[in-house]
């Protein structure tokens, strides 16, 4: 009876952990659904802000500007790292970690000094752990993404880049394709570059730009810069919930097998255990007879 009651007691809790990852399956895939929509908004404006900037790519004034100025030989590099605050995702977080360090050490093979900027809390604990110092950590923006938290991010790297702080800034994220495929991938930020890509089959007067081209190169490089640094951050999130997701449905499906094959262990226990004690009740009639 003992054993008939671990049995039962172990279905029990493999129960009620399944009602929580199954939980956490839905909440994952609403939340997934949500930032991939936000993804998807956001890309005809993305879009737009490309095309004019490929327009101007080729202009004095953009070639000059300093957010577009590629410093050759490079010093020092940023590279940051967009991590999530929960866990819980399978790989997600160690493989941006991993990603962010690969570029790290291969700044440092090649006598470029490198700064690490951390966003969220798992990335901060993974380098935290290794002693590896970080110039900057936000374990708040990972959660919100909001606008003000992206224009004071995007004014903090720029600002580094024009001061003169550092000569380039990647990031490392995890880029999303779709609901069932995510990439982790490092990219560089600054300084920008013209998207990539062929242009759109224009004539220079489809673009009027007033008051003047230089005004528009100096409002626009920056709205650029905010953009993409908004974009793979909502990217990163819509990844992680991606990742959350399967790993929730992964934790379901083998607890559904763990109860299946306790149930049926359960069964044929109790079926042991009626044939011994019918075994016994005919061993001890069979007794009494003689």
């Amino acid at each position: 009876m003992a054993k008939l009651r671990d049995i039962k007691n172990r279905i029990h809790a493999v129960s009620k952990t399944r009602k929580i990852t199954r939980t956490m399956e839905m909440v994952s895939t609403s939340k997934m659904k949500r930032w991939q929509n936000v993804v998807l908004s956001s890309r005809p404006y993305s879009g737009a802000l490309e095309e004019v900037l490929r327009q101007l790519s080729t202009s004095p004034e953009a070639m000059q500007h300093p957010l577009m100025q590629k410093r050759e030989p490079l010093r020092k590099a940023a590279v940051l790292f967009i991590t999530s605050n929960r866990g819980l995702c399978g790989a997600f977080n160690i493989n941006i970690c991993r990603k962010a360090l690969l570029l790290h050490e291969e700044y440092l093979e090649r006598n470029i000094e490198t700064e690490l900027y951390g966003i969220g809390k798992k990335g901060i604990y993974y380098y935290n752990h290794r002693n590896i110092p970080l110039a900057y950590k936000n374990i708040t923006i990972s959660e919100t993404c909001s606008g003000e938290e992206t224009r004071e991010l995007t004014r903090r790297l720029t600002g580094a880049f024009l001061d003169g702080q550092v000569d380039r800034v990647d990031v490392a994220y995890c880029r999303f394709v779709s609901s069932g495929r995510q990439e982790v991938v490092a990219e560089q930020l600054l300084p920008l570059t013209a998207p990539a890509g062929p242009a759109r089959e224009t004539r220079e007067t489809d673009f009027i730009f007033e008051p003047s081209a230089a005004e528009i190169v100096d409002t626009l490089l920056p709205l650029f810069a905010q953009s993409t640094v908004y974009r793979m951050m909502a990217e990163n999130i819509a990844s992680e919930q991606a990742a959350r997701r399967k790993a929730m449905k992964q934790a379901t499906d083998n607890a559904d097998e763990m109860i299946t094959f306790l149930t049926r262990r359960f069964n044929r226990e109790r079926q042991a255990q009626i044939t011994r004690e019918l075994s016994e009740i005919v061993g001890g009639s069979e007794g009494m007879v003689h």
